[in-house]
């Protein structure tokens, strides 16, 4: 049976830090990269943490796991590559093994090699071709971070309305009254169709309550740096004024707000506060770092396998798991000048 010392041996990281990432350790940074080839090598070897060795009945389950962006896609933002490492990390201290899923050229998602899947965990939204390409590979799904039908599958999605309010309050209580938004205004939910994107909805929604909604202020782009980039330098020459913070919807394009408002020579946070959402390295090794709204992966992953036991138990009817996010205070807001 391999050991840590083997999986040191083959990767060439510490024995410590392999521990630390197999035993789901919040608290160590370690990039994505690292993770994945943490995972892939143990799996590879056939590690089996103490704590599963026990698990005769778990050991022989195989999941698959299928992400709604293609490789090229998940690079330019790398949240779903996180989802897709915690969903490892929980199904492999369970000792069970995890398979990629892809698209074949129909647009219908299959399995290498042959076997059966006892499950299947799909992440973000899919088109309903999609949803029963999964169906048809085991009758056990689970979706993360969506939820296409709740009368007939098992979810787990954080709470976005949540996390919204809590990025609003911090500001509105550091004296912010002119706030903007920045991000896709219409993206990709439930079965993979264009809606408002739900964080926009909340944003929207909380500001006009308050009378303090400016719809000017409100900046539509793809989520990534590059698109951010351009529509905030573009917003930044033609407003009369601009807003004292600015919220940005996802982490993907935390390096190009930045870099339009370093050009522009506003300094965070004395000039414009910013609060991100999502919290991956993105904007946790930003320069400033950025205060953000947490979607906490790991006990999404958690949540999922506890759903993916209902429905291979029997359960008689699915249901929704909601979890919370929190905000992590790196002080990139400060308090509006009057």
């Amino acid at each position: 049976m391999a050991t840590l010392k083997d999986i040191a041996a083959a990767t060439g990281i510490s024995v410590s830090t392999i521990s630390r990432v197999l035993n789901q350790d919040e608290s160590i940074s370690v990039t994505s990269q690292t993770q994945q080839k943490i995972l892939e090598t143990a799996q590879a070897l056939g590690y089996v943490p103490m704590r599963s060795r026990k698990l005769e009945g778990d050991r022989s389950l195989k999941m698959g796991i299928a992400q709604m962006f293609e490789a090229e896609q998940v690079m330019q933002d790398p949240y779903y590559l996180y989802m897709k490492n915690a969903l490892e990390q929980v199904c492999f201290t369970r000792g069970i093994e995890t398979t990629p899923l892809f698209r074949d050229k129909e647009g219908n998602f299959a399995m290498q090699g042959e076997g059966k899947l006892d499950g299947i965990f799909a992440i973000g939204s899919f088109t309903w071709q999609e949803i029963r390409s999964f169906q048809r590979l085991s009758r056990h799904v689970v979706f993360v971070d969506s939820s296409p039908d709740d009368e007939q599958f098992f979810s787990a999605v954080p709470n976005f309305h949540l996390g919204v309010r809590q990025a609003l309050n911090h500001l509105l209580d550091a004296g912010h009254v002119k706030i903007g938004f920045i991000g896709s205004h219409f993206t990709l939910q439930e079965t993979h169709d264009l809606k408002l994107d739900a964080r926009l909805y909340y944003f929207r929604n909380s500001l006009q309550d308050k009378g303090l909604y400016h719809p000017e202020w409100v900046l539509d782009c793809e989520m990534n740096s590059p698109s951010a980039y351009e529509t905030l330098s573009r917003a930044l020459k033609e407003w009369d004024q601009r807003p004292t913070a600015l919220f940005i919807s996802s982490d993907a394009m935390v390096q190009g707000v930045l870099r339009a408002l370093d050009e522009a020579g506003l300094a965070i946070p004395e000039q414009i506060s910013l609060i991100a959402f999502n919290d991956t390295p993105l904007s946790q090794n930003a320069t400033p770092p950025l205060s953000s709204v947490r979607v906490l992966q790991q006990e999404l992953a958690v949540a999922s396998m506890t759903a993916m036991d209902l429905s291979r138990s029997g359960a008689q009817y699915p249901f929704k798991t909601v979890v919370p996010c929190i905000f992590v205070d790196r002080r990139s807001v400060t308090k509006a000048k009057k």
